[in-house]
């Protein structure tokens, strides 16, 4: 019976944190909704079309956050303190990740454009380093209780998550001049309407890459170890 209600408790917490989450996510998203402003013409949506592209941008960013949550949710996660103060930590850095991308357009024609990039690329990688540590605590906690297959799945998962990361807080480090301003003239008039910050996006490009290696590679080393130990010792036996 005591084990019943623990199983019980656990159950309600989790599914509670989860509906919470959701929550969060949902605001996050009619955030970035808000966070487009209307150009002084219709036709620049179509000329000047870069807040739709940072839109685009942070909308698949939020949506991939809330599909890895939803599988450390249905997979991994364990009620813990550990793991529950690292679900608020990535909510808390997603929901200002959104809300940096109005800080990026407000403060792109002041001259502050990579500063601001910074800021929301730093945010990036803050709330994926959360989802990335609550992964592999799940993993951790739950080792007994998951199957192989979706152990190796986690830690592939884990893996790849923090090669991207790694890659993107790299480029934020090194993003102090390497950037591309793109810039409007109309007659006499030069306007400065958005920054592409090109450390950060190749650095993030590259880790991305190497994290989908990693995690092909590094879940294999195991068996690759105790092959080669076999065919030693089978040897060694001859």
């Amino acid at each position: 019976m005591a084990v019943r209600e623990e199983r019980h408790e656990r159950d309600r917490v989790t599914h509670r944190l989860e509906a919470f989450s959701d929550i969060v996510i949902g605001f996050s998203l009619a955030q970035l909704g808000l966070s487009l402003v209307l150009p002084p013409h219709a036709v620049d949506l179509v000329r000047h079309p870069f807040g739709i592209a940072a839109f685009l941008l942070t909308f698949f960013v939020v949506s991939r956050f809330w599909w890895t949550h939803f599988n450390i949710f249905e997979h991994y996660f364990e009620p813990t303190r550990f793991m529950m103060f690292f679900n608020f930590a990535a909510l808390a850095g997603l929901t200002l990740q959104v809300f940096s991308l109005q800080a990026f357009v407000h403060f792109v024609p002041r001259g502050e454009g990579l500063t601001a990039a910074r800021i929301y690329f730093g945010l990036f990688v803050a709330s994926y380093t959360m989802l990335s540590v609550m992964l592999a605590l799940g993993i951790w906690t739950r080792r007994n209780a998951l199957s192989s297959a979706l152990r190796a799945t986690g830690i592939r998962r884990a893996i790849g998550m923090s090669f991207t990361v790694a890659g993107c807080a790299l480029g934020d480090i090194f993003a102090t001049a390497d950037h591309t301003n793109v810039v409007v003239s109309e007659g006499t008039t030069t306007t400065l309407v958005a920054v592409f910050p090109s450390t950060i996006a190749v650095y993030t490009f590259f880790g991305w890459v190497a994290g989908v290696v990693a995690s092909r590679l590094i879940p294999r080393i195991p068996d690759l170890y105790r092959k080669a130990t076999g065919a030693r010792k089978e040897k060694a036996d001859a």
